[in-house]
């Protein structure tokens, strides 16, 4: 029997037993508990913590580095941030990623999340909540900066877009702070608009 495993993390089911398509498959859902968004305040320490990863992605990775970049919230000053450092690496070959390296680490690899960002993801323990995403990239010269670096740049530069972004992250938090699928996804209309200013 071929089994297809299904993860959900959402607020809106219950666990069950597996579902039996047919005789030949067999899907099998996990379920976790909803994650809880939690913001706190802008902390310069994270930018110390770049820097402490940066370092150590340097020894991993090495020559296949072109760039490293801090991403996410906790780059962008003034702003609340989930607790989760979010680094972005552009590298010569993505083919060459050094995933044992990565692995020893304690950085384990979630594969193409998104059509060319392959992510390692580092937890404090087994089943917690990811405390450093790095998300790698191809080196593409027919294009600019992977979006996640352009956003977190552009509100760096225009503290007005990024005082917008802090509101809608507060409007968010109080409607869906047990489900961290759906305050993510409440950001995407907000985060086009500012890839559509670049």
């Amino acid at each position: 029997m071929y089994k297809i495993q299904a993860i959900y993390d959402g607020a809106d089911f219950k666990p069950q037993q597996p579902i039996i398509i047919d005789e030949e498959y067999e899907v099998i859902i996990t379920f976790f508990e909803p994650i809880k968004v939690s913001l706190l305040p802008h902390d310069e320490d994270w930018a110390n913590q770049f820097d402490a990863v940066k370092q150590e992605l340097i020894d991993i990775l090495g020559a296949n580095i072109l760039q490293i970049h801090h991403i996410g919230s906790t780059a962008i000053k003034n702003i609340l941030a989930k607790p989760i450092l979010d680094v972005a690496v552009i590298v010569n070959d993505i083919q060459r990623l050094n995933v044992v390296g990565m692995d020893i680490a304690g950085y384990s690899y979630h594969g193409e999340r998104t059509p060319g960002r392959y992510l390692f993801a580092r937890h404090q323990q087994l089943g917690s909540i990811a405390i450093q995403h790095i998300h790698c990239y191809q080196k593409n010269y027919d294009e600019p900066l992977p979006p996640t670096i352009l956003f977190c740049k552009f509100l760096n530069e225009h503290p007005e877009y990024a005082k917008q972004y802090n509101d809608l992250k507060l409007d968010l938090l109080a409607k869906h702070d047990n489900n961290r699928w759906r305050y993510s996804s409440g950001k995407s209309e907000f985060v086009q608009m500012i890839l559509d200013l670049v």
